[in-house]
Parts: C-alpha cells; structure tokens; sequence
C-alpha cells in the first residue's frame, strides 16, 4: 500500500495522454490490492476459529479418554476381525497385558476355546445389532476366566463391554 501511495504521488495531476492511463492502472491496483487485504483479513479470522476448533476438539479428546480409561468395565473397541484398536485400564488389568501392547493384537488370542467358532460368533455379531457372547478368556500368564461380552457393531468397529462370570454362574 505504501508503494501503491507513493506510485500515486510521482502520476502528475493533469488528465490526458499516458499519465491518465497510468492513474487508472493505478487505481485498479489499489482496488486489487484492497481485496487481497480483505481476503487475508479473512483467512487470520478463519484461521483463528479453526484454532479455537482445535482446542475444542483437544479437550473433548482428553475428556473421551478419560472417560473411556477411568470406565470400571473392561471395554475394547475392535475391528470386526478382532483386531484391538482400543482398550481403556479396566481391560488392559482383566488381560494382564499393558494397554499400549494391546492395540494392534488380535483379541482371539486371548480366547481359551476354540477359536474358530469363537471368529465365526463374532463375524455374525458383526453383522449388526447388539449381541452377548460368552467364552473363556485367558489373560496372559493366567488360568483362563468365564467371561461375558455385550458385543455392540457400529459401521466398521466391535465395541465389547467385558463381565468375568461369577462362579455360580460359569459356563
């Protein structure tokens, strides 16, 4: 702009010829130039609300993992082949398998039945809906446990909430 104004200061004042030319180009800069200032007072705002999102969305992941880690029920959110791609605390205890390990594994590992029928059941429970399904868990370095799982299938992920079953009650 300052360049602009000091382009418009050497045009001389009188209106024929190549200086009225000029005085219009000029002038046509200057419009040019004010709507790149507009737009770029555009994308500092756009910007500075997309970093306010950010934010936002920062601290709802936060809160969603802490709710998701603190949850007392074990919980795994798989893919319908059974790959591990969440796990809070409780889960990660009832494996006995540190949470960070956990995610990329295949949750049949820890099946002690037979795992075949145990995929089959859980092809079928991915297929929709809400379904419970009881096996025999093994955590790792343990004698395998009687659980329960309350399988929920949402588009493309298992979300599995874990009950051990109570002695009375094995299977």
């Amino acid at each position: 702009m300052q360049r602009l104004n000091s382009l418009q200061r050497r045009i001389p004042l009188e209106e024929s010829g190549p200086p009225k030319l000029a005085g219009r180009l000029l002038k046509e800069l200057e419009n040019a130039l004010e709507e790149v200032r507009v737009a770029q007072e555009q994308l500092v705002e756009s910007r500075n609300r997309m970093e306010v999102l950010q934010a936002e969305l920062a601290s709802q992941y936060r809160r969603y993992w802490q709710l998701f880690d603190d949850m007392p029920q074990p919980y795994v959110v798989t893919k319908p082949d059974s790959t591990i791609l969440e796990v809070n605390r409780a889960a990660s205890e009832l494996f006995n398998v540190s949470q960070r390990f956990l995610v990329g594994k295949t949750l049949s590992v820890f099946v002690g039945q037979d795992r075949v029928q145990w995929l089959n059941d859980v092809r079928r429970a991915a297929a929709g809906g809400t379904t419970e399904l009881a096996f025999r868990l093994r955590p790792r370095e343990r004698a395998a446990i009687p659980v329960t799982a309350r399988i929920a299938a949402e588009e493309s992920t298992l979300r599995w909430v874990i009950a051990a079953v109570q002695e009375s009650a094995q299977l």
